[in-house]
């Protein structure tokens, strides 16, 4: 018997622990959400270099609950289902089996083998400009996050890494739990609650203040910044001019899906497109706006003022 179904559409669970919430059966999303252990993240997994050192070894461990790590749109219409393109609410979920990284290292340093080095203190506050003092670790902007590096007895090069996961709005995930454990039926039981992805905040509050810090001074250097986003992401951005080689360009967008065209349970990251832009033109494309009029401007304070 089917769960009470409701038209409508919101966006919902796209992975529970690195495997697909529309391909699994039922029993099994049941079965991933009454787990008593926290299980290992499979993107941590699959990429130790970056996984934090506890007890001098790797921990892999998933730290969220649920082990959500991407979110995608559901529509239903009467009894058909529809799903949209997954997008990441994690950055570790840009880890899977170093992928992206082996990309930024072939483009940008020539060496798919760069190795990474994570929390470089990079911004000095002016009190402490003179003294060796560190960067105080409550600094949001004060390090770059990685840094890709090709090392040798000859030459040292590198560039910065950003991972740009979304945020979103609406209800926890966890509202989707109860729906899950009480679905009964083949389909695929639907969100719990409204909630959608907040690109707003993700693009023009979080990443453009990031870039606007770091790359005037990484362009000084002769550095490039590598940014990686999904599609779903990089579609909410407004058009942005971009340069025809590495050479004229700041940032360089790596723009990712997660493709669910194998059969196989596991959906797995894939560099659909690799963009250069200047910063302008990127926080152009990050404010993704158009000014109103200044008559139609003063015409909304008017109104304001009159209620």
């Amino acid at each position: 018997m089917k769960s009470k179904v409701k038209t409508g559409s919101s966006y919902g669970i796209a992975e529970l622990y690195g495997e697909s919430f529309v391909t699994v059966s039922n029993e099994r999303r049941k079965q991933l959400l009454g787990l008593t252990e926290q299980p290992d993240c499979p993107h941590l997994k699959s990429y130790q270099e970056l996984a934090p050192i506890r007890k001098g070894k790797p921990s892999i461990l998933c730290g969220k609950k649920g082990g959500v790590c991407s979110i995608r749109s559901f529509t239903q219409k009467m009894d058909k289902q529809s799903f949209g393109a997954i997008t990441a609410t994690c950055p570790i979920r840009f880890y899977q089996n170093g992928l992206v990284f082996r990309k930024i290292g072939e483009v940008l340093l020539g060496n798919e083998n760069a190795k990474i080095a994570k929390e470089i203190p990079f911004l000095i506050r002016p009190s402490e400009s003179n003294s060796d003092n560190e960067l105080s670790q409550s600094e949001d902007v004060g390090r770059i996050d990685m840094v890709l590096v090709d090392s040798t007895d000859h030459h040292f090069n590198w560039c910065a890494v950003e991972l740009q996961a979304v945020y979103f709005s609406g209800g926890a995930i966890s509202k989707d739990f109860k729906n899950i454990q009480s679905h009964q039926g083949s389909d695929v039981p639907m969100p719990g609650t409204n909630r959608r992805p907040d690109f707003r905040s993700s693009g023009p509050k979080r990443l453009m203040p990031q870039l606007q810090i770091k790359v005037p001074t990484l362009r000084r250097w002769g550095k490039k910044m590598a940014v990686v986003v999904d599609r779903p992401f990089f579609n909410s951005l407004g058009e942005m001019d971009h340069a025809q080689h590495v050479t004229n360009s700041d940032i360089i967008w790596f723009i990712v899906s997660f493709s669910e065209t194998d059969g196989s349970i596991y959906p797995n990251i894939v560099v659909e497109e690799v963009r250069f832009t200047t910063l302008e033109r990127a926080v152009e494309g990050l404010t993704a706006g158009i000014p109103t009029t200044l008559p139609t401007f003063e015409e909304k304070i008017r109104e304001k003022l009159g209620r």
